[in-house]
């Protein structure tokens, strides 16, 4: 199986980006290795990343899921086909909680980086964790992906 190269735009200030492009695309290959081995054929895909601030996710997640506090990720998304090629959405993510939160839970910050990066992507697949089914899915396909990446079980 060859897989296709996603076309993976990140942008935000400077100082709040976490990773490099080429570390978004090797963490984006593993989860498609895994995700086309188990669920269904990604094909060409593209999807954007942005980092952001605390005060600037705390006004998203208001606006966007209707809680008035900061969060890590948001996604949101897409499933446009532009050119044969599938836009999977946006990914939010703020650079401030994954440093505040791998501190205070004891993890590598890139470890806990990486965890935010596949859950935010697995949510552009449409995979939610709402209900207790979905949600062991969606945690049992991160911690095989995280797992390919040298990763320990993050739940």
């Amino acid at each position: 199986m060859t897989l296709s190269v996603p076309n993976i735009h990140i942008s935000g200030d400077r100082s709040e980006l976490l990773f490099t492009h080429e570390e978004a695309l090797s963490w984006f290959v593993s989860l498609q290795e895994e995700y086309e081995a188990s669920v269904d054929q990604l094909g060409n895909c593209s999807l954007n990343i942005a980092f952001f601030t605390k005060t600037k996710m705390q006004d998203m997640n208001k606006k966007f899921a209707g809680k008035d506090n900061p969060t890590n990720v948001l996604s949101f998304p897409s499933n446009e086909d532009i050119k044969g090629v599938r836009f999977l959405g946006d990914i939010a993510i703020c650079s401030e909680l994954i440093k505040d939160e791998a501190t205070a839970q004891g993890k590598n910050v890139q470890h806990h980086l990486m965890h935010i990066f596949i859950h935010g992507v697995l949510h552009l697949l449409g995979f939610d964790h709402a209900e207790q089914s979905s949600a062991e899915q969606m945690e049992a396909l991160e911690v095989r992906v995280l797992k390919k990446l040298g990763v320990a079980d993050p739940y």
